[in-house]
């Protein structure tokens, strides 16, 4: 029987600050992608703060007459009666309810506002986007849930997956304190850095990685998630006419041909306006299935307002994925494409791959990003030359653009002339790659590895 592994993941510290609060009049709801270890923290949660003293329903498995019994809650206690018997288990006040797989029973999502207000249990919510958004039309949603989202695992839940906890303090550190970075230390954090690139932020290919040292094994949980996505995007836009299908599969290949990866809309088939697609669009970046950076017309603060709905770029949400999307190629050449990855070595447009988990990482932690184009005419050469910003982030009200690097060889020609295109404005640069940490008057150069630690 296979192994099943907890790691220890961010979220767990909001659903502690959650069930500690003073004030106790919510439930919590947790949203986010499927296969990115809802079910498995919220339980390793109970286990651990309500011992003996939960019950984890499973509204995948439950029957309709235990579904039914949410059709009506007026009858506080009758209802409690009923419910405990289809359980087998009886709670002390205080105890843990956990509603997994909420989607599955709209009824008992319903409910929460009844359940919270009796107040003799505490109650949490899990959920997948894409079935969530699919089946709340029928109820009226809660006042009474506090959402937040998950996300597949960040670099540093990496790291304390293979029992690095120490090193990654020290790093945060250098930035802090504008020190360098050892360079022994620098490579062999890069080398971690592009295996979690290439094994991702799944859980379960993770755990399976681990135990079994295979790529060819991790890379196989890869595609069977990819294969359960798209079936359910199938079953959506069957449903409501949509063509989420055809943008999910169209990133990889966008990506890997065009040099900004600024998604081109005409290439959906059939599809050549913005308008027709608006809807797919927004429900996949619901689902948390992809991850959209938005252009903005200048660098003006706030960025929000300048946003132009018809150029943005796409990636799916986990790197690890996408990373398996653009490399298919056979078993016996695998470990050698990956191993060359993981020492620097260029195979493919690993701009992309920078690219994509640079947003990833920033996105989990709550960034918003952006992205830039402008032109400046070019009095030595007489002619208009076209500049990109990667990412354009908000910090403590003020912008700052990112380029992201894969290679040592490298200028940062869009940094460059940022003050010669907008002289008025104070705008920060920053740069992500793969070179060592390094401090200008207004331009920082940072391992792509500590990415995550950039504030918002």
């Amino acid at each position: 029987m296979e192994e099943k592994v907890i790691f220890r993941r961010k979220i767990y510290k909001q659903m502690e600050e959650w069930i500690d609060s003073p004030v106790q009049n919510s439930a919590l709801l947790i949203e986010g992608a499927r296969r990115i270890g809802k079910s498995t923290i919220v339980e390793e949660f109970a286990k651990k703060r309500f011992p003996n003293n939960y019950i984890l329903v499973d509204f995948r498995h439950e029957s309709d007459d235990v579904k039914s019994l949410f059709n009506n809650v007026k009858d506080i206690n009758g209802f409690f009666r009923k419910f405990f018997l289809s359980q087998n288990k009886v709670l002390k006040d205080g105890g843990l309810i956990i509603f997994d797989e909420i989607q599955f029973c709209p009824k008992a999502r319903e409910a929460i506002k009844d359940l919270v207000n009796d107040g003799r249990y505490r109650y949490i919510e899990t959920g997948s986007l894409i079935s969530i958004k699919d089946n709340v039309k029928d109820i009226m949603i809660p006042s009474e849930e506090r959402r937040i989202d998950m996300f597949p695992m960040d670099f540093e839940e990496y790291l304390w997956a293979i029992e690095d906890n120490h090193t990654f303090e020290l790093l945060k550190d250098s930035i802090t304190n504008h020190e360098s970075i050892e360079i022994g230390i620098h490579k062999q954090y890069l080398e971690k850095f592009r295996t979690y690139m290439i094994i991702g932020g799944m859980p379960k290919v993770l755990s399976i990685f681990l135990q079994t040292n295979s790529f060819k094994l991790a890379n196989d949980e890869k595609l069977d998630i990819l294969k359960l996505y798209r079936d359910d995007l199938r079953k959506y836009d069957s449903l409501h006419n949509t063509v989420c299908t055809a943008i999910f599969d169209s990133i990889p290949s966008q990506l890997a041909k065009t040099t900004s990866n600024r998604f081109v809309i005409k290439s959906i088939s059939g599809k050549k306006r913005y308008d027709q697609i608006r809807k797919s669009l927004d429900d996949l970046c619901d689902f948390k299935i992809v991850n959209r950076i938005n252009t903005v017309s200048t660098l003006e603060s706030p960025l929000a307002i300048h946003v132009e709905e018809e150029k943005f770029k796409l990636y799916f949400c986990d790197t690890g994925l996408l990373f398996s999307k653009l490399i298919q190629i056979s078993e016996e050449k695998m470990n050698e494409i990956y191993f060359k990855f993981i020492q620097g070595k260029k195979i493919i447009n690993i701009g992309t791959i920078f690219e994509s988990i640079v947003a990833q990482q920033l996105i989990s932690k709550g960034a918003k990003l952006y992205c830039h184009k402008f032109s400046l005419l070019s009095k030595e050469e007489n002619k208009t030359k076209h500049y990109e910003l990667d990412f354009l982030i908000e910090i403590d009200f003020k912008v700052t653009a990112i380029e992201v690097k894969s290679s040592k060889n490298y200028t940062t020609s869009s940094l460059n002339h940022i003050k010669q295109k907008y002289p008025q404005l104070k705008v920060n640069r920053m740069v992500f790659g793969v070179k060592g940490l390094s401090f200008e008057s207004d331009k920082t150069t940072i391992p792509i590895y500590l990415c995550i630690l950039i504030k918002n």
